[in-house]
């Protein structure tokens, strides 16, 4: 009898020892693929974005104030029949700038319409496609003068909407000026590549407005977004990870 139930809390024990061994090498090699991860964000070994005959998923965090403005500035410079599909996402309150997108994105169908009439049917299908675009709403995440304490809770509401969205459409890009609205979304994005859901890639563009120091969502995606790309020389040099490509607005 006492044999009979040496062998079986031997038997518990080692399947007790198994599952904790097995859980350790689960949370050793999460914790590696993190540090790997934000090692070759941190040294921009990321790899390139665009690859030839390929689309480029994007996301655009969208913001009020002059965000919105300086991103859909930002958006004329694309190949828009690379960038595409195009998400756009912002915040539930922010009305102003889902009519200025509507308004911009009517722009691009126009002109890409205009485009189609001079061209051959071949370039019909890539010109067409840069018409296609969709917008995802969020709770926002702090609203202007809000207290430290409710934003919080606010943020952590909005990063559950962001997590849906972002895990639904897996951009490859988010690109980004500085809304707090997009720090939730970078860092769901940030999750999804850690679990190998999907590679993306996170553009911050700091805006124009900011001269000596970083935003605040700016500071926060220092260590977190592959590229931060600033428009006035003295950030890049007291951010030594910011690069400066002149001004882009």
């Amino acid at each position: 009898m006492y044999v009979i139930l040496a062998i079986i809390l031997a038997v518990v024990s080692l399947i007790l020892l198994a599952r904790t061994l097995h859980i350790l090498y689960r949370i050793h090699h999460g914790l590696a693929r993190t540090l790997h991860i934000l090692y070759r964000i941190h040294h921009g070994t990321t790899g390139p974005l665009v690859v030839p005959g390929h689309t480029v998923k994007t996301l655009m965090v969208l913001g009020s104030g002059g965000h919105t403005g300086e991103l859909l500035q930002l958006m004329k410079a694309l190949d828009l029949s690379i960038y595409t599909p195009r998400i756009y996402l912002t915040a539930a309150s922010d009305t102003l700038s889902i009519s200025r997108l509507r308004l911009s994105e009517q722009g691009v169908e126009t002109q890409t319409k205009r485009e189609n009439s001079h061209s051959s049917d071949t370039n019909n299908q890539t010109q067409t496609s840069a018409g296609q675009y969709s917008i995802e709403v969020v709770p926002r995440a702090r609203e202007v003068g809000q207290g430290w304490t409710s934003t919080c809770f606010t943020t952590l509401w909005s990063l559950i909407f962001s997590a849906i969205s972002v895990t639904r459409h897996r951009p490859n890009l988010i690109l980004t000026n500085g809304p707090g609205t997009c720090v939730p979304v970078c860092l769901v994005a940030l999750g999804l590549r850690i679990l190998g859901i999907c590679r993306n890639r996170v553009v911050f563009v700091e805006s124009l407005c900011r001269v000596k120091t970083l935003s605040l969502s700016g500071r926060i995606l220092y260590h977190l977004a592959d590229d931060i790309i600033v428009q006035w020389p003295g950030l890049s040099k007291t951010y030594p990870r910011c690069r400066y490509l002149g001004r882009l607005i």
